[in-house]
């Protein structure tokens, strides 16, 4: 079993105790965890501790000058902790920690004298060059709401922050907590509960100007704000996916963690990252320091205090995507499908065609969502949204109808077996569609015509092409339609539509065709 799973059941067990339950999960508890953990299969979180940790409260925020800000009400050197009248505990002070080699933290200080008030302190972001921070504390007058403050950084200044300014860019009486700023600096992301959400802690985006003013609000929408609380947003470094924490979605308990893919200004479907890194706790604050290492924190007890976890992200297995290609009624195979495999992102991820059973394997990546095409001469294409758990499935292709002309009934092309005469299963599928038109046009008569490529001899050939033709004939014929309606004749290799002396398969495919003309 690996680490991150035992953490994750340990802490379980820990929570069910706390509560007087058995350690047993109930049905719907099973699949919602199958629902979550199929998206992160492939990978696993394994967490670990960062020395950090005490019996009270250590919350992660984000970088500064190399250094790790921490939230915390444990009395540190050279730090006064105030307590919390209502709820008569310590209040969180901004601290600053060293990050060693191996992602563990140490030395906690106070991170400033200056930005430190006698109530509670919440997270912080910082702009690009560092200069600016944006910060929340709890308001004076109301313990149950923070305001965003900005502060500028002069290093000739004793006090070090200046320009303690209250950013006032929501309407009284309402919270803006855990800001984050993305990393090119031109975003800052806020929780606030204010009206016109859809429910609780909305998580919004607003432009920082030049001028390091802030822009309006704008709520990041349904995919990823619920009727429940999201906080804790945090966008990667190449402004691909966006984090944050959610008691919404498709949800272990508390708060989880989920990722949305950011695509042309737009957030898609979130995922959960799954019951190695989430639980039936609050599990908050993630931040990735590299594609695969990062920090998050979690209560522990579901008791307000959280300590801080270190994890990696670990690939266990290549992911494959193993999907049969198939007509949608009779539920036959179709080879030779197009497929195109595109990222979340609009970047073409592979193109291939369906085997002889229609089966198609594609390599993925967990955590993503692909948009995959597929289309075949006869069939309506298909479009489909799929994620990395969507590993096995049939993709249902529906037929178009046949095209009556003047002079033909025009469908795709019928295939036989090499150098025989059998139809393989998909052209009976076609031929079907002459069976609807002929049905419904009793005073039809058609003759079947049959033609070769120019490989081989032009006697066999011709006995190939008439032994082709006669197949379809006697296919039609036991479908219902009567002898009187059709005719049919081989042409061999006398009527190639591609004259070539060495013909690719391409030009052989559309010489073999079989031709439905109308007499009357």
């Amino acid at each position: 079993m690996r680490l991150g799973k035992i953490f994750t059941l340990f802490l379980l067990l820990v929570n069910l105790t706390i509560y007087g339950q058995e350690p047993k999960r109930s049905e719907g508890t099973e699949a919602i965890i199958n629902t979550i953990n199929k998206n992160t299969k492939g990978i696993s979180f394994v967490l670990s501790d960062t020395g950090i940790n005490s019996e009270l409260n250590e919350i992660g925020t984000t970088f500064f000058k190399n250094k790790y800000i921490i939230l915390s009400n444990k009395k540190r050197r050279h730090a006064e902790v105030t307590v919390n009248p209502i709820t008569n505990t310590p209040n969180n002070n901004l601290y600053c920690v060293d990050v060693k080699e191996d992602g563990s933290l140490s030395f906690p200080l106070l991170f400033s004298k200056t930005l430190d008030s006698e109530n509670d302190e919440g997270s912080i972001g910082f702009s690009q060059d560092q200069k600016t921070i944006f910060f929340t504390q709890e308001d004076i007058n109301n313990k149950e709401k923070f305001n965003l403050y900005k502060a500028t950084l002069d290093e000739n200044d004793v006090k070090k922050w200046t320009n303690i300014t209250n950013l006032n860019i929501v309407p009284e009486g309402y919270s803006i907590e855990t800001p984050s700023v993305s990393f090119d600096g031109k975003k800052i992301f806020i929780a606030t509960n204010i009206p016109g959400g859809y429910g609780g802690f909305d998580i919004y985006e607003a432009t920082i100007n030049e001028d390091g003013s802030i822009g309006t609000l704008v709520n990041l929408g349904p995919n990823v704000n619920t009727e429940a609380d999201e906080k804790y947003p945090f966008m990667s470094s190449d402004n691909k996916y966006f984090y944050f924490s959610s008691k919404g979605h498709t949800n272990l308990g508390g708060y989880d963690v989920f990722r949305s893919a950011y695509v042309e200004n737009k957030y898609l479907t979130p995922m959960n990252l799954g019951t190695d890194l989430n639980s039936r706790r609050d599990d908050i604050a993630f931040v990735l320091t590299s594609p695969t290492k990062g920090y998050i924190s979690t209560d522990k007890h579901q008791s307000g205090n959280f300590d801080i976890l270190k994890f990696e992200i670990r690939q266990q297995e290549n992911l494959f995507l193993n999907y049969i290609v198939a007509e949608e009624v009779s539920k036959i195979a179709l080879p030779n499908a197009k497929v195109v495999v595109l990222d979340e992102f609009g970047k073409k991820i592979t193109e291939t065609v369906s085997d002889n059973n229609g089966k198609i394997k594609l390599a993925i990546e967990p955590l993503t969502l692909y948009n995959i095409q597929v289309s075949k001469e006869g069939y309506e294409t298909k479009k489909l949204e799929v994620t990395s758990g969507d590993t096995e499935k049939n993709i249902l292709l529906a037929q178009e109808k046949a095209v009556v002309t003047e002079d033909a009934i025009v469908i795709e092309n019928i295939y036989f077996d090499f150098n025989k005469s059998t139809i393989k299963q998909e052209s009976e599928l076609s031929l079907n569609k002459i069976v609807d038109v002929l049905k419904n046009n009793t005073n039809m008569s058609i003759t079947i015509n049959a033609h070769t490529d120019s490989k081989g001899s032009a006697a066999y050939n011709q006995k190939l092409s008439e032994s082709r033709a006669k197949a379809a004939y006697q296919y039609l014929i036991k479908k219902g339609i009567p002898a009187n309606q059709l005719s049919y004749k081989g042409f061999g290799e006398s009527e190639l539509l591609e004259k070539c002396d060495k013909c690719t398969a391409d030009q052989d495919q559309k010489n073999r065709r079989i031709e439905f003309k109308i007499i009357k």
